[in-house]
C-alpha cells in the first residue's frame, strides 16, 4: 500500500503583494496544488521568525525586504536558521557578482525580476528536482573572471574596510595583524583593481556590483 507524501512547504518571502500572488498562481498551476502548500512574508524579520515557527523544504525570497538584515547577509541568516532548506533568490538585479555570491553562499538559484515570469517557475521546479539554476539573463560567467576574484581573502577583507571608512591602524588591530602587513595588502589590491586611491574603492564596489558586500 503506498503512502501519499506530505505536500513540500514553500515559503514566498516577499514584500510585494502582486508579486506574493503571482508567484502563488503560477507555482499553482505548474504543480499539483495538493502537492504544495504555500505561505509567505513581507519581510525579512517575519521570515526569520517563520523559520523559527515552521520548517519549509523550499524559500523563494526577495534580497531587498524590510527588515533588519538585507541581502547577501539575511540569506546567510536564512541558512543558519534551517541549513537544509532549498532556496530560490528572486530579486530585482541582473548583477553578476551578487548572483554568485548568493549562490557561493548556499543558495540554489538565482532569478531576476526583469525576467520573463516563466523563468522563475523554471528556477523552482529545478531546484525541486535537484538541481541549481541561474537565470540565463545573468552573465556569471563575467563575475568569475571579476578583477575582484583575483584579490586574497585578506586583501579583501582590507579594501571592504577601508570602503567601509576604517583606517589602517583599526584594521591591523581588528585583524591581528601588523601595519605595514595590512598596508601592503592594501598596494596590493589597489594594483590589482587598477585604482590609485582609497577613494576611488566605495565607487568602485558600487559600479561593479560588489556594494553588498559591505553589509
Amino acid at each position: 500500500m503506498s503512502t501519499q507524501q506530505p505536500p513540500a512547504k514553500v515559503l514566498i518571502a516577499d514584500d510585494h503583494p502582486v508579486i506574493v500572488a503571482a508567484l502563488s498562481e503560477m507555482l499553482g498551476s505548474a504543480l499539483d496544488m495538493d502537492s504544495i502548500r504555500i505561505d509567505s512574508v513581507s519581510d525579512g524579520d517575519r521570515l526569520l521568525q517563520a523559520l523559527d515557527d515552521n520548517l519549509f523544504d523550499y524559500l523563494v525570497m526577495d534580497l531587498h525586504m524590510p527588515g533588519r538584515l538585507q541581502s547577501v547577509s539575511l540569506l546567510r541568516a536564512v541558512l543558519e536558521k534551517q541549513p537544509r532548506l532549498q532556496v530560490v533568490i528572486y530579486t530585482g538585479t541582473e548583477l553578476p557578482s551578487l548572483a554568485l555570491t548568493t549562490l557561493e553562499s548556499g543558495a540554489c538559484a538565482f532569478v531576476s525580476k526583469s525576467s520573463h515570469p516563466s523563468t522563475i517557475v523554471e528556477a523552482v521546479l529545478a531546484v525541486m528536482r535537484g538541481n541549481t539554476y541561474t537565470d540565463p539573463a545573468i552573465d556569471i560567467a563575467s563575475a568569475k573572471t571579476h578583477p575582484w576574484r583575483q584579490l586574497s581573502s585578506a586583501e579583501q577583507t582590507v579594501v571592504l574596510a577601508l570602503a567601509r571608512g576604517e583606517n589602517l591602524q583599526a584594521i591591523a588591530l581588528d585583524s591581528n595583524r601588523s601595519y605595514k602587513t595590512v598596508t601592503t595588502h592594501k598596494y596590493n589590491a589597489l594594483r590589482k583593481l587598477g585604482l590609485k586611491s582609497n577613494d576611488e574603492l566605495f565607487r568602485y564596489l558600487e559600479k561593479h556590483g560588489l556594494g553588498h558586500l559591505l553589509q
